[in-house]
């Protein structure tokens, strides 16, 4: 009786189904991304059948193609669906014992926050400890062009990924600091990359600064960040560069608790 269910059940699989998803799953591992000739090569899946299923994922969203380099690569929509899972269940789990720790050294509040879509959006805080401190609430979204929690995950995306995001978006001005040129902006990636750390310097919110730093997952994708807020005159520009190296080593350590192994 097992056998016959076994047999039936085995009678409704789907071969172009079950070929997507190993493309979805070798895509996965593969951060720059592959062709459509290495996909046919490392999956013996025939051309054919590969051309069409990789073009009605991109056509769904679920992948994008690179058209200088060829190379296919997953979309935010896959990650917005895994992470959606993924950040009650292990990015917050894994990363309140290590913001609590961070908080006790600097003192200062900790955010977590994802990109989901064209902004950000924070999942988690830790209090500062003194009396006066800044707190939002949780799901609050922020700009990505004027926020660490944008500019961290931003800068080690790859780049057809930051260009998609950020295709047709205006960067709005908030204060005299803010960064509003597309140019200006690459730069300031190519800025924290350098560094390890972003830094915010009251271009969101006037006299509020902040540093951090990203997340990544075991693939080495970031797929999150985490960053400390305060007034100015608490911390201010002389002391970005001494508080982003400590931010960056907090983050390392939810990095490496999610499998990520730098290098």
């Amino acid at each position: 009786m097992k056998k016959e269910k076994v047999e039936v059940k085995s009678s409704y699989s789907v071969p172009n189904l079950e070929r997507g998803l190993l493309i979805i799953e070798m895509l996965a591992t593969q951060t720059k991304g592959a062709t459509l000739t290495e996909i046919i090569q490392t999956l013996a899946i025939s051309k054919s059948s590969a051309f069409r299923i990789v073009n009605t994922l991109i056509s769904k969203n679920y992948l994008q193609k690179n058209e200088t380099t060829k190379k296919i690569t997953l979309s935010r929509k896959l990650l917005t669906l895994g992470i959606s899972s993924m950040n009650e269940q292990s990015i917050v789990e894994m990363s309140i014992d290590v913001m609590r720790a961070l908080r006790d050294e600097l003192k200062e509040s900790v955010m977590l926050g994802v990109i989901l879509g064209d902004k950000g959006t924070i999942l988690e805080q830790v209090a500062s400890s003194y009396p006066v401190k800044l707190s939002v609430e949780l799901g609050t979204q922020y700009f990505l062009h004027s926020s660490v929690g944008g500019k961290s995950v931003l800068a080690y995306l790859p780049e057809s990924e930051t260009d998609q995001i950020l295709k047709g978006k205006t960067l709005t001005k908030f204060t005299e600091n803010t960064i509003t040129t597309r140019k200006e902006f690459k730069e300031e990636l190519r800025k924290v990359r350098e560094l390890g750390y972003a830094i915010d310097n009251g271009e969101d919110i006037q006299g509020i600064n902040c540093v951090g730093a990203p997340i990544f997952n075991e693939y080495g994708y970031p797929v999150a960040s985490i960053w400390i807020t305060a007034p100015h005159g608490r911390m201010p520009s002389k002391e970005f560069d001494s508080k982003g190296k400590i931010v960056a080593k907090y983050a390392l350590e939810i990095s490496n608790k999610l499998g990520y192994l730098a290098g």
